[in-house]
């Protein structure tokens, strides 16, 4: 028998590895020497990364926004942004790939010099690569039995738009905005025809100055929104994600004196990246075999990670929160801010296991002086799944809101706040297809014209029609009544075709 194995390609989007780089920015506030800093909040607007051969470039500006006492005790700020680049290596990185890169803020310090204080930032940077891909399997041929299954093949596009936020809001009589931090996250997004439909929230957190400049007070505003991305390639129904960041923002006050009211302007801009794919259903070969040859299937492995659901929960938590100085009577409660959660998820069965540390710089009067404290809560709660799985992996975004700290000990803080949270629940799978055939020497022919297989339990009707060297519906055919998968009791009878001459 000639034998002549067939192949065929497919194209498909695979995940390429995910690459951690970390780079150091800095930034430096003339004249500030004499200024005593409080607190630093920073934030980071990712630029559009460039995938080369062997690394990923990526960049943005970070912002830092600055509260400081004057010698006097005077509450002064400032803000400054600061442009940076950095390069991630990474072997199998070529110009066809595409990179999807998330920034987060690690820790920040101060130092002095000369008249100046240069503040810095870690940016530690996730890079996803998209990389296009070609599966090759064999696709069947003459002489050649494949064992067809079903086998879903990933295909992935990026998209990326902005959504614009405008909201005026009402306050106490204050002097000046001192500090601005915001927090978001998504609350919703699916494909729709077109586009990738996103919504979200937009915490926005205000400290301001009062009565001389020297009280600090601050102020929440929940803003939501809602943007339609443009993506050609998305379908209504598409497996998608998202994420967001805050990529401007402005503040403008305005201050009756007469009413002794104040009114903030807040216009904000949120970039958005998502992701759509779809799952191609393709029949790979599993198994093959040459009927007449000696012969071994060569395996690929296809493995790719989809979302399974998106959803939102939220959390009230409290209890004892640990400060890094002491906070005694003679420390006056002023205000929160730069309220922030992080948190980490562990998967298991029905549940989602939320733990994490809500954190927060809380501005004090010791006397005449002002000073901050920052204060971290642990936290730790099981979120209900009914979708979640032992093996998933979660992608959980997090807000703090509401977040409130009192004194009901001598040196000791209690802390309490609303953690928001955005799930995303994820599920790997694997697939093994047969990449190649390879073919070997003729198998001796047995002797006899009818020879008994007996089969071991549990064979399917492939496992028996492999090792007959007889497509399965030759076996079927010879034996109608077998039942499949074997017990191992059976019998099979196999006739040998009689060559002529012998």
């Amino acid at each position: 028998m000639a034998l002549s194995p067939q192949y065929e390609n497919y194209e498909y989007t695979a995940e390429g590895p995910t690459i951690q780089s970390q780079s150091i920015v800095e930034c430096r506030l003339a004249d500030w020497a004499e200024n005593r800093i409080l607190a630093v909040g920073p934030r980071v607007v990712c630029g559009e990364p460039e995938v080369l051969s062997g690394e990923v470039r990526y960049g943005g500006k970070l912002y830092f926004s600055v509260v400081g006492a004057a010698p006097g005790g005077t509450l002064v700020a400032a803000e400054r942004g600061v442009e940076f680049s950095h390069r991630a290596e990474c072997e199998s990185a070529a110009p066809a790939q595409k990179a999807l890169v998330s920034l987060r803020i690690e820790k920040t310090e101060r130092r002095q010099e000369g008249r100046s204080v240069i503040v810095s930032a870690i940016v530690t940077a996730t890079i996803r690569l998209r990389v296009p891909s070609q599966l090759s399997c064999l696709a069947g041929g003459e002489g050649v039995v494949c064992n067809f299954s079903p086998v879903r093949v990933p295909h992935t596009w990026l998209c990326s738009g902005t959504a614009e936020l405008e909201e005026e809001f009402d306050t106490d009589y204050v002097s000046d905005v001192l500090l601005h931090s915001e927090q978001v996250y998504i609350t919703r997004a699916v494909c729709a025809a077109g586009c990738l439909d996103v919504s979200g929230e937009v915490n926005l957190g205000v400290l301001a100055g009062r009565e001389g400049e020297k009280e600090a007070v601050s102020y929440e505003r929940i803003l939501p929104f809602r943007a339609e991305i443009p993506c050609d390639e998305a379908v209504t129904g598409m497996a998608c994600r998202a994420e967001a960041s805050v990529s401007s923002v402005r503040l403008t006050c305005s201050c009756d004196e007469e009413k002794n009211r104040c009114r903030i302007l807040a216009q904000i801009e949120v970039e958005i990246r998502g992701k759509v794919s779809r799952s191609d259903e393709l029949q790979l070969p599993q198994d093959a075999f040459c009927i007449g040859f000696e012969s071994k299937p060569v395996l690929e492995k296809l493995s790719y990670e989809e979302p399974v659901c998106a959803f939102t929960a939220a959390e009230r938590v409290a209890g004892t929160a640990a400060t890094d100085a002491n906070v005694d009577d003679s420390c006056v409660l002023q205000a929160a801010a730069l309220c922030t959660a992080e948190i980490a998820a562990e998967v298991s069965e029905g549940e989602i296991l939320a733990e994490g540390v809500l954190s927060a710089v809380v501005f004090c009067k010791e006397g005449e002086l002002p000073k901050t404290v920052n204060v971290s809560l642990p936290f730790a709660f099981p979120v209900r799944c009914d979708r979640a799985r032992k093996g998933m992996r979660a992608e959980v975004t997090a807000i703090a809101s509401g977040v409130s700290v009192r004194r009901l000990r001598e040196g000791e803080l209690d802390a309490e706040g609303s953690v928001k949270l955005y799930v995303t629940l994820f599920a790997r799978e694997e697939n093994v297809y047969v990449r190649e055939l390879s073919v070997g020497e003729a198998r001796a022919e047995e002797g006899g014209a009818v020879g008994v297989y007996f089969p071991a339990a549990g064979d399917t009707l492939w496992d028996t029609a492999k090792k007959l060297g007889k497509t399965p519906e030759e076996v079927q055919a010879a034996d109608p009544e077998l039942q499949f998968p074997l017990t191992g009791t059976e019998r099979i009878v196999v006739w040998r075709r009689k060559k002529l001459g012998a």
